[in-house]
């Protein structure tokens, strides 16, 4: 049982979060280093959410059965977050082929997947546990409870009463829901009730990986790769057991050698079965997995250690619906990410993120994206020193000019990438979820990457902006128009550039509203590029204010 930690119930928090997965504790850790008063509440006795790694006692090898990478080519919170806790990646290993099984009677064939399965993903060493467990350190050793979940939230006009499952109340005075939407929606009841647009919404978003379960099987040699294979297979029949298959060993494996005995290896997982299939195989999946396996790799697969989550059965990740639709998109309505009940209640969570949505990327640009509206909602008002931290002193001068020319060099950069990064999220959409509309998710995705890391640039300009220094009309701040104005243009050339690549692309020839889209398909396109500029635009306008309001506070 996790140790049971006293909760603030005679007193008004700054914040109370509502999970402890890696949105919530990140977020915790921000808002904590600025000096506010923070809990963190989780229903599970574990802290991480669908993050987790479990211990193979037969091998002695971390095992990743939730979250496990991430791309630094277009992640770029997870790498300055790694490095900023000194926590060291490796990169996912995949010399470029696998192996493709399309016929249960016959063996599978190997394929050259050009530029690797995985795209240059990167896990974390020791397993992505790792990270979680480095998060909760940061974070007072009063902070976090364990074990208890929160039944309904009721506003009280100058705070928000929380009512846990034990029957305590705890009171905050802005409250985040660090969770997937639709559990917010299924297991929190609200008072006064959240809108009908709101509930809608929530329910809408399907939540990554709930209905999908993860299995790892550990070995004491990587015996694949002494038969010069990845580890790497597809399979793609109606039998099929494992629908994707992946090398899953430590960097320490091979070492100098990819051929060398080890005491450890896994290849790991995801299983194709649906939710109620697995349950009703629940004795013979097992046995199953082990038949895949060795189909695929030969009989030496069949002597491992099978590790197997079925996130389906956790009540915490894996709503009703989510367990009763086929899997989607984990893309959430904007109107997701504006706060409610008067700035007092936040909706977190990787599936709300504008970029990243269903990665541990989203779960860290979400916390990033509440912690800046909690201290423009006021979070800070009681502490000047979370202020000055948030917004250190600004010089004043020449540096502005500067620090203008260098947002500019920046978006340009960012938008020069943009259709590489485009092709690329084209090719890679989430495991386990549908390929469908790949135009649209893979533009989406691509200018959320860009306006994700234009903000996150701003943030390191503001004190050199020195945004006090500059009006605001009409609520716009002076430096808006001109920090925007280098993407003029942009969303326009990035879709031109997008209908090119797809009409010479062969492996969109399938999906004709994506191979030559008409002008229907086009106007919905153009639509949610508008609207995403539409919540970049205002966005980096609430920083610039919200930044000019604290050095005035300051000066």
């Amino acid at each position: 049982m996790p140790e049971v930690l006293p909760l603030p119930v005679n007193r008004v928090s700054d914040v109370v979060i509502v999970g402890a997965g890696l949105c919530g504790l990140a977020l915790a850790r921000m808002l904590a280093a600025r000096g506010l008063d923070v809990h963190v509440i989780e229903a599970r006795s574990r802290l991480g959410g669908r993050v987790l790694t479990q211990h193979c006692e037969a091998t002695g090898q971390p095992v990743d059965l939730g979250a496990t990478w991430f791309w630094p080519e277009t992640e770029p919170r997870m790498t300055a977050l790694l490095t900023t806790l000194g926590l060291a990646s490796h990169p996912q290993y995949d010399p470029g082929d696998a192996l493709w099984l399309t016929d249960p009677n016959h063996g599978p064939q190997r394929r050259l997947e050009p530029g690797g399965v995985h795209a240059g993903a990167r896990r974390i060493q020791g397993g992505a546990a790792k990270l979680v467990e480095a998060l909760a350190a940061a974070l007072p050793p009063d902070s976090v409870r364990q074990g208890v979940a929160v039944s309904a939230l009721c506003d009280r006009g100058l705070f928000i009463e929380l009512l846990l499952a034990t029957g305590i109340v705890l009171r905050a005075r802005q409250v985040v829901l660090a969770l997937p939407p639709r559990l917010t929606c299924e297991t929190l009841q609200f008072d006064p009730p959240l809108p009908i647009v709101v509930r809608d919404a929530l329910k809408d978003v399907p939540t990554w990986m709930a209905a999908q379960a993860k299995a790892v099987t550990t070995f004491s040699h990587p015996f694949w790769r002494a038969a010069d294979q990845s580890g790497n297979a597809f399979v793609r029949h109606a039998q099929a057991v494992l629908g994707e298959v992946f090398d899953a060993c430590e960097a320490d494996v091979g070492a100098g050698c990819d051929h060398a005995g080890t005491s450890h290896a896994a290849l790991g997982g995801f299983v194709a079965l649906s939710a109620t299939r697995r349950e009703n195989f629940r004795r013979g999946l097992p046995m199953l997995i082990d038949s895949q396996l060795a189909q695929l790799f030969g009989p030496q697969a069949q002597d491992g250690h099978l590790h197997l989550q079925d996130w389906a059965e956790e009540e915490w990740s894996c709503s009703a619906i989510d367990r009763a639709v086929p899997p989607g998109q984990s893309q959430a309505d904007p109107f997701l990410r504006q706060p409610l009940w008067a700035g007092r209640l936040f909706l977190g969570g990787s599936e709300t993120a504008a970029h990243g949505a269903g990665h541990m990327e989203g779960a860290l640009e979400s916390a990033d994206r509440i912690a800046h509206v909690l201290f423009r909602h006021g979070a800070a008002a009681h502490h000047a020193s979370a202020r000055l931290a948030l917004y250190p002193a600004q010089p004043a001068g020449e540096s502005r000019a500067a620090a203008v020319n260098a947002f500019a060099v920046r978006v340009q950069a960012l938008c020069g990438k943009a259709p590489e990064h485009y092709r690329w999220h084209l090719a890679r959409p989430l495991p386990g979820q549908p390929a469908d509309l790949p135009t649209q998710r893979a533009l989406l995705a691509t200018v959320d990457q860009v306006y994700s890391e234009a903000l996150a640039y701003l943030d390191e300009l503001l004190p050199a902006l020195d945004a006090a220094a500059s009006g605001a009309i009409n609520g716009r701040h002076a430096l808006t128009s001109i920090l925007l104005l280098p993407f003029n243009g942009w969303n326009k050339g990035l879709l031109e550039a997008a209908l090119g690549f797809n009409a010479a692309s062969c492996a969109l020839s399938g999906f004709a509203q994506d191979h030559q889209p008409d002008a229907d398909a086009l106007r919905v396109i153009t639509l949610d590029l508008a609207g995403a500029w539409r919540e970049f635009a205002w966005e980096l306008n609430a920083r610039l204010l919200a930044s000019a309001g604290e050095a005035a506070c300051l000066s």
